[in-house]
């Protein structure tokens, strides 16, 4: 588990990066460890993963017991947080960026903190909010955190931006195929 100077560390060389600072990936432990301790992220998103799913079941129901609902959405975390640093091997062995492999996923993880905050800012906000300018709120967000999805692989495998974006693409597929998945447990479509 990295310590709080780490994880300051981390969250600023995220913010770094959406500011597109040179310096931002020296903000990151780059080391063997510091690949593993990076995923302590998922457990920073966490809480807006379930503010997020608390909101959906708000406003479309629970879609089966809460039992099956927490323990199929627990192992999709688990599998969404795994899956594209699965994809990215085999991504940046077909690039020739595997001495990037590490810096990708790091900062990746760490940058989806900010992601997941913003995001869950823009469904808090929309709430409260009419409904058509909340679906642009919300679709705007997702548009900036795609964007800087883009600018985290970019800079992180240090690539063209058609290469950042094929990675960015990989990762919301992923996301998408994990998505679908758990659909089809909890509502049987």
């Amino acid at each position: 588990m990295p310590g709080r100077q780490e994880i300051a560390r981390a969250l600023t060389g995220a913010w770094l990066l959406w500011r597109r600072d040179p310096a931002a990936m020296s903000w990151f432990d780059l080391s063997v460890e510091g690949f593993w301790r990076s995923f302590f992220a998922a457990v920073l998103v966490a809480p807006f993963y379930l503010f997020m799913l608390a909101v959906d079941y708000g406003t479309s129901g629970m879609p089966a017991g809460l039992a099956l609902v927490v323990l199929v959405r627990t192992v999709a975390y688990v599998v969404d947080w795994a899956a594209f640093p699965l994809v990215a091997i085999l991504l940046v062995r077909l690039f020739g960026l595997e001495h990037r492999y590490v810096a990708l996923i790091v900062a990746d993880n760490w940058a989806s903190v900010l992601q997941a905050a913003a995001l869950t800012a823009a469904v808090a906000a929309s709430t409260i909010l009419p409904m058509a300018v909340a679906a642009l709120l919300v679709l705007a967000t997702f548009v900036a955190v795609v964007f800087y999805q883009w600018l985290v692989a970019r800079q992180a495998l240090e690539t063209t931006g058609g290469i950042a974006g094929g990675f960015v693409a990989a990762d919301l597929l992923t996301g998408i195929l994990v998505d679908r998945t758990v659909s089809s447990l909890l509502y049987g479509s």
